[in-house]
């Protein structure tokens, strides 16, 4: 792909929009940006109306919402090339390309693959929605790389040019109505992941989740399931196999809960397109963590356990660690922004809440849903007032779960910052106890 002296309009300004403009003024492209939430006027480059400018083509960054983009259809009306930033950093790529996508579990399988991968031995770098972008890993990749790439909704949106070389489909639940409108138009926009496929590649789909199951847009796929498989990656008796081959005891899993069984399978059917040995994936799996704020224990506090699972952004998220907890006595912490899904699954899965503590813009809403349903429940304009609360009717044996099912935006900049703040409260109160 040939950048020098090109005319590039970068649109948004996030993370993955300042990687782009980095790689193409390091290839001498002529590089403007724009960013419809941010004033960037005083700064070279800023672009400060870019309706009716030409550019040779514009790169459109993951968080720019593309229904009904007043910019995106002037660029469009005028034939101007959009390329999404997935599909910029892919054209830049040398590597084979690993590609994962999902509504949950997608971040766990993309880091245990890269890990079982340099395990084995490969040259394997992780990217994508999970850290760095595409792009900025794209053009030191050689022939010989593995680039593991988790890929959101939010990045396939307005992909036309990415191709996976094996792509992983981890389960499909309503997520992002917000964004996309609806439940079909979101699960159209994750089917994207295996668009350009070839018939040497490989397509890997849970067996287990009824709507990635049928997920089928290429001929060469296979099934990972925790139910016994005729081929595919499997459990029987304990053990995970691979097209009837003993690999290792599901014992050695150090991951919490039946979701994450299902995210050590994928990563096993992914690495069984490689030569990976038995004792790579052992040694790679038994090791492997999970990633902050998904399902991690804080601490015991007067035998008051605390478990950050801010990156549980949806309700089957919130759902999988409830039933990894199902048989302690949870308080549950719930709120956020909300994403115009239901809450009725987090109280109809089984489990048994000792109270619901609602927080944030969607509090009244879950609340509503938690009375639905019998559960004692509080709600709070806040986090911190909402983990003050649950600090302090805690008894020793309980359980206190962030798993908010909400987006964090109402209150913070990312999942990632709530849960370092769920931290700095717990502790906080704890020390003034």
């Amino acid at each position: 792909m040939r950048l020098k002296n090109k005319n590039v309009l970068v649109y948004g300004l996030g993370r993955s929009g300042r990687a782009v403009i980095t790689v193409l003024r390091e290839n001498g492209a002529f590089v403007s940006f724009y960013d419809d939430n941010i004033d960037f006027l005083g700064y070279v480059g800023f672009e400060k109306n870019p309706f009716g400018k030409t550019y040779d083509f514009v790169v459109v960054s993951p968080g720019v919402k593309c229904i009904g983009n007043k910019l995106l259809e002037d660029f469009q009306r005028r034939n101007i090339p959009i390329l999404s930033e997935l599909d910029f950093g892919f054209l830049l790529c040398k590597g084979k390309v690993i590609g994962i996508t999902g509504t949950n579990g997608k971040t766990t399988v993309s880091m245990l693959t890269h890990k079982i991968l340099k395990t084995a031995g490969y040259d394997s770098v992780l990217c994508g929605n999970i850290g760095l972008p595409l792009s900025m890993v794209a053009k030191k990749t050689t022939r010989k790389t593995v680039v593991v790439c988790e890929v959101s909704n939010f990045q396939l949106e307005l992909s036309r040019f990415f191709r996976a070389n094996i792509a992983c489909v981890t389960n499909l639940k309503p997520d992002h109505i917000d964004r996309h409108g609806s439940f079909e138009e979101y699960r159209r926009v994750k089917s994207k992941i295996c668009q350009n496929m070839k018939w040497t590649d490989n397509l890997v789909l849970n067996f287990d989740d009824e709507e990635a199951k049928y997920m089928i847009f290429h001929k060469k796929f296979e099934y990972f399931s925790k139910q016994i498989l005729h081929k595919g990656t499997y459990v029987k008796n304990d053990f995970v196999y691979h097209n009837k081959k003993k690999l290792f005891d599901k014992n050695i899993i150090r991951l919490l809960g039946e979701k994450n069984l299902e995210n050590v399978l994928a990563s096993v059917a992914i690495c069984s397109n490689f030569n990976v040995k038995k004792q790579d994936y052992e040694k790679a799996i038994s090791s492997f963590v999970p990633a902050s704020h998904r399902m991690e224990i804080v601490g015991k506090v007067g035998e008051v356990t605390f478990v950050d699972d801010s990156k549980a952004t949806n309700v089957s998220s919130t759902v999988a660690c409830a039933l990894a907890f199902s048989d302690k006595s949870i308080i549950l912490l719930l709120g956020g922004q909300g994403k115009d899904i239901s809450y009725d699954e987090i109280f109809t899965c089984g489990v048994t809440y000792k109270k619901i503590v609602c927080f944030g813009q969607e509090a009244e809403n879950i609340a509503k849903t938690a009375k639905k349903y019998n559960c004692s429940y509080e709600t709070f304009s806040c986090l911190k007032d909402a983990v003050l609360f649950a600090s302090n009717i805690s008894k020793k044996g309980d359980f206190v779960l962030l798993s908010p099912a909400c987006s964090s935006f109402d209150e913070f900049e990312s999942y990632a910052e709530r849960g370092e703040k769920f931290k700095e409260f717990v502790l906080e109160f704890v020390n003034e106890k």
